[in-house]
């Protein structure tokens, strides 16, 4: 047996008029379903525009075997998150000090300033810039380079993209990124190394550039580079010639992405945006890709 939800609606439009339906059924693969989800998959599916006020109404939750597969309402295949989730505790690099978050006001804390049935949460993150799924900007390796604060947004976000797959290769070389066009993009090499993240074997013996490669790209004038691994240089020695060839020319640099795999080979775009922050050239971000 399967589970489903049960529900009525009743759809607004912005231009006047509306619909109803009465026990809708929907295959779900959790235990429960927001109304929003479940008010985003009605207009999808049914491909209405001028939406205006979604009612969802006698919710409930069945079991009996599924007669229809759908997807799921809350997942929007143009879009592929490639960032790993950051939790209290993570350790992203040996060495560095894992993310505490915790709260600074909790909810229980917070009635006391508001009438009664309002309360807020309100967190406090202490962690270091290399945590998660992180952007490298040129102050990251560069004293007078870019911070966060000084790199325009066209070069974070909505850049056409390709993904370069290295499998099984410890040092990656110039060789691989040939016969292939990279000027202006994103690059992303795919080793499937994400699937060791949060193991002791994420750190060792992880797939890097050589710098042959990082010298390649750089006179191909790519936007970014992207790698699902521990880190885009190799770190069984104290040099990094690829941050420092690649940044040196304002290449950013995206580690610790994941999901590289569900990605075609060209034709979407790669964004990854971090804060604003002034005096910071690394930090987290949520990377995604955009399918055409």
């Amino acid at each position: 047996m399967d589970k489903r939800v049960v529900f009525d609606f009743e759809i607004e439009f912005t231009n006047g008029g509306g619909i109803q339906g009465q026990d809708f059924r929907l295959d779900i693969q959790s235990d429960s379903i927001s109304d929003e989800e479940l008010a985003d998959f009605i207009v999808n599916d049914l491909n209405l525009l001028m939406v205006g006020k979604v009612s969802i109404l006698n919710k409930k939750y069945i079991e009996e075997n599924h007669k229809r597969i759908a997807s799921p309402p809350f997942s929007d295949p143009r879009f592929i998150d490639l960032s790993h989730v950051i939790f209290d505790g993570l350790i992203t690099y040996k060495g560095l000090p894992a993310p505490i978050i915790c709260d600074y006001l909790s909810r229980e804390k917070s009635k006391a300033n508001y009438e009664e049935g309002t309360e807020f949460q309100i967190g406090k993150i202490e962690m270091v810039t290399n945590t998660g799924t992180y952007i490298d900007c040129p102050f990251h390796r560069f004293e007078h380079g870019k911070d966060l604060s000084e790199v325009e947004l066209d070069a974070f976000a909505n850049l056409d993209a390709v993904t370069v797959f290295v499998p099984d290769v410890l040092s990656i070389g110039a060789e691989y990124f040939k016969n292939l066009d990279l000027r202006n993009k994103a690059v992303m090499v795919r080793t499937d190394w994400s699937k060791n993240w949060n193991t002791d074997q994420y750190f060792e013996n992880h797939p890097f550039l050589s710098l042959d490669a990082a010298e390649y790209l750089r006179d191909c004038k790519v936007k970014l580079v992207g790698i699902d691994s521990h880190n885009i240089d190799d770190t069984r020695g104290k040099s990094r010639p690829v941050h420092t060839t690649l940044l040196g020319s304002e290449i950013l640099i995206v580690e610790h992405l994941c999901n590289l795999d569900k990605l075609p080979k060209e034709n979407y775009q790669f964004s990854a945006v971090p804060p604003k922050f002034k005096g910071a050239g690394t930090f987290p971000v949520r990377a995604f890709a955009t399918l055409q």
